[in-house]
């Protein structure tokens, strides 16, 4: 399962006059819902902003998709994938099949259902069905200088459009039928094969100081909190990322004109820029996908599990940044607490045992007797944009004539 591969050519398009489209960082960013049906039952919640899921774990996991085919960064000027230059008005294309994207890392059942080396014969006819997002996860830029690309105000107008689709993955064959054997034997002694994976389920709203969700689940492993300006679906210029490279330093291209001389941009993290945090190269992020603290330094976070505070105070961002951190098992993504509160703003909570995953363990809340009704509770917060995903483990039972799966449910 896990070396499923989705390739696609993409392309954007804007009629307006000197503006050109971008396709956003991580091309995962063009997938808004990924479900996973088998023999036409649906196994895999069919949950909607897996876009925003992908960027909230990569704020702070760092990003999983291969970095040569998955368009890791915005281009400005000179596309990395294929080499072409993008002037002012220029659209990013690729429409040439040897061009081509490939998404190889996903969320939810490809990427998480363990064992993953599985004998489709014993499963009905799987369908992968998924869902395009909005056209506002692509930027859209006024100019390509340094000054231009970030500068004015928002512009609409620009699509996307994806084709030449198609999927790779490994087929394995085993020389005996060792494997078949043992299945059998395991479904003769058990009664089915046990197969967890992680699903996720999405709760959004408009929030002030106070939302309230409900989990149902067999095991609720984590919560994964998002904060974004209302008008996170607008497009815009692309956003330079706080610290990185901005314009303001110049270099002399033709000794005594001053048109002819080049902006190679400066830090904004001291005129060099910082080695911890490698901030002396551009980078840029849709709108679509900045996390901002809404709060100021008075604001407090607070996440209540049927009335039980989860932790037992309420905490400030640097708090929240630090369990969050705690709550993952792999934090690799290296930032300063600016950036985390302009560009990378995600908590998570976690209710599991640490690294559970690896072991294959359901050691999640078990909210199904007495569904557990979650409230999240601000104070001194602007009016924002709040999506949360519960991370649950399901499990897919693999009998001797057709698969069946735990229900795990969400609701408002």
């Amino acid at each position: 399962m896990k070396s499923l591969r989705l390739f696609f050519n993409a392309a954007t398009t804007n009629g307006a006059t000197n503006k050109g489209g971008r396709l956003p960082n991580d091309i995962s960013s063009l997938i808004e819902r990924v479900a996973v049906y088998m023999g036409g039952v649906l196994v895999q919640n069919s949950f909607n902003q897996y876009n925003t899921l992908v960027h909230a774990k990569a704020a702070l996991e760092g990003y999983k998709c291969d970095a040569t085919l998955g368009h890791p960064e915005i281009v400005r000027t000179k596309s990395y994938h294929d080499g072409s230059t993008l002037s002012r008005g220029t659209e990013e294309s690729y429409t040439d099949v040897d061009d081509a994207f490939c998404i190889s890392n996903w969320e939810g059942l490809l990427g998480s259902i363990e064992p993953s080396i599985i004998d489709t014969g014993l499963l009905p006819q799987i369908t992968l069905e998924i869902t395009l997002a909005d056209d506002a996860v692509c930027p859209t830029c006024d100019n390509v200088t340094l000054a231009g690309f970030t500068g004015g105000s928002s512009n609409v107008g620009t699509t996307y459009s994806l084709t030449n689709l198609s999927v790779q993955v490994e087929v394995l064959g085993m020389a005996t039928n060792v494997l078949e054997q043992l299945t059998e034997q395991r479904v003769a002694s058990v009664g089915y094969l046990s197969l967890p994976f992680k699903n996720y389920f999405t709760y959004q709203s408009t929030h002030t100081s106070t939302s309230r969700f409900n989990v149902n689940s067999a095991s609720w492993d984590k919560l994964w909190v998002i904060f974004r300006p209302t008008t996170y679906a607008t497009q815009t210029n692309p956003i330079a990322v706080a610290g990185y490279k901005v314009s303001g330093a110049f270099v002399d291209d033709a000794a005594g004109e001053t048109d002819a001389d080049i902006d190679i941009g400066v830090a904004d993290y001291d005129n060099g820029g910082n080695a911890t945090f490698n901030t002396n190269v551009e980078k840029y992020i849709s709108n679509y996908f900045k996390f901002a603290d809404p709060g100021d330094a008075n604001t407090r976070y607070n996440l209540q599990v049927n009335s039980a505070n989860v932790p037992a105070y309420k905490m400030t961002s640097t708090e929240a940044l630090a369990m969050s951190k705690n709550s993952v098992d792999m934090p690799k993504h290296v930032m300063s607490l600016d950036q985390y509160k302009n560009d990378y703003f995600v908590q998570c909570y976690r209710f599991c045992l640490p690294e559970s995953d690896f072991n294959r363990l359901a050691s999640g809340l078990d909210t199904r007797s007495v569904s557990a009704q979650g409230t999240l509770e601000t104070t001194s917060v602007s009016s924002c944009a709040l999506t949360m995903f519960a991370e649950c483990t399901s499990e897919l039972r693999v009998g001797k004539f057709l698969p069946c799966l735990q229900q795990v449910q969400v609701g408002a």
